[in-house]
């Protein structure tokens, strides 16, 4: 009996150990935590809802075609008009439907993206920021001891001793203040798929950054987005609808004085100024996302000079602490002035990533499901 008890608890152990290490060994991959859950995030999902809702609106426009009868001569013009409506005109304002929210369901998915990934670099902004503050608590943790140490030795006064100490608390108060801006930037990113915040991870594979960025001409993104944001390719679309009803309403109504006439002209010419409307705003769109791009792209060499020029620095005092002539405090301190200036460079670089990914977005079909209105 006590053998199987034993055995038991070692089984549990066990499994209490190798839970831990994996909740402890948690990796974020951030590509793979987009295509794995993006399907299932709330907007997808209801994406995914409108278009189901479309499809069903189309089966039932096609279903109730065969119910709708025929045109006769001894019909009012009125009468036609629904017949042909119901026939023709209701299967095709589905079908725009299906397409236009098939469209947006993949602005949708890029939304969720670059939401997914700007999240992400303020998640490693805030881990460089908490491994800078963890430095320096360390920093000021040595020095706090070490004035300690010379007070015993009659080296220094207690006034002296009480200005480390306070150093040494402020230091630990920034520490702790960026320990929990990093873990409200993990909840922020466990949130927008829906994963259980208090998810926590020890690695974070990848780094999502751009040293060198190739900016296009200016030209070949708008001729890009042009054609293929969903908001042309919708208002194109509609245009071609509104076409078609246009065509229904004259075979009834022929007449350029009937008011039913100039309501399907007046309908087609709505939907043209849409997509004249959409051709105008879009390249200004790009140009904005585009100068913000290049303005980040020229600070580059201010960033990479000041990273040298610490860099510079941090060699002389390798080397006065190598011959003795630094103290460690302070050969610490100029390691930290690379470290921050290594971080104001990186944090440049993954913003230029986040300008480059939101400008070829929006070259594409689009990533702001605000701007589909049709």
């Amino acid at each position: 009996m006590n053998k199987i008890k034993m055995l038991a608890a070692a089984v549990v152990l066990s499994f209490c150990t190798s839970t831990t290490a994996f909740a402890q060994g948690n990796t974020l991959d951030i590509d793979s935590l987009i295509s794995n859950n993006i399907d299932s995030t709330y907007k997808v999902k209801n994406a995914d809802i409108s278009i189901q809702q479309a499809q069903n609106s189309y089966n039932k426009a096609i279903k109730n075609t065969g119910s709708a009868g025929e045109t006769s001569d001894d019909m009012t013009n009125d009468e036609r008009y629904n017949i042909m409506i119901t026939i023709a005109n209701a299967p095709e304002e589905a079908k725009f439907s299906i397409y236009k929210y098939t469209n947006q369901k993949e602005v949708t998915k890029n939304e969720v993206k670059l939401s997914a990934y700007t999240e992400y670099n303020n998640v490693m902004n805030s881990k460089d920021a908490l491994d800078l503050q963890q430095d320096k608590l360390n920093n000021a943790e040595e020095q706090y001891n070490s004035a300690k140490l010379k007070l015993n030795l009659g080296i220094i006064t207690e006034a002296d001793v009480k200005q480390t100490e306070v150093s040494y608390y402020d230091a630990k108060a920034q520490f702790n203040k960026a320990q929990r801006g990093y873990e409200l930037e993990i909840m922020k990113l466990n949130k927008i798929f829906d994963i259980d915040v208090y998810v926590k991870y020890d690695v974070l594979l990848k780094d999502k950054f751009t040293e060198s960025p190739y900016i296009r001409s200016y030209d070949d993104y708008v001729n890009d987005a042009l054609k293929n944001r969903a908001e042309i390719l919708n208002a194109q679309e509609y245009v071609n609808l509104k076409n078609f009803e246009f065509k229904i309403i004259k075979s009834v109504y022929p007449s350029k004085y009937d008011v039913m006439y100039g309501i399907g002209q007046y309908n087609v010419e709505q939907a043209k100024d849409a997509l004249d409307m959409d051709n105008l705003t879009i390249p200004v769109e790009i140009n904005g996302l585009y100068n913000n791009l290049q303005v980040k792209c020229k600070a580059l060499d201010s960033k990479k000079d000041a990273l040298a020029l610490a860099q510079t620095n941090y060699n002389i005092a390798l080397a006065k602490y190598k011959a003795g002539v630094m103290s460690k405090i302070d050969f610490d301190s100029q390691e930290i002035s690379v470290k921050t200036a290594q971080n104001d460079l990186k944090s440049l670089q993954r913003d230029i990533w986040i300008a480059q990914l939101k400008l070829n977005l929006a070259c594409d079909i689009g990533s702001d499901t605000s701007k589909i209105t049709n």
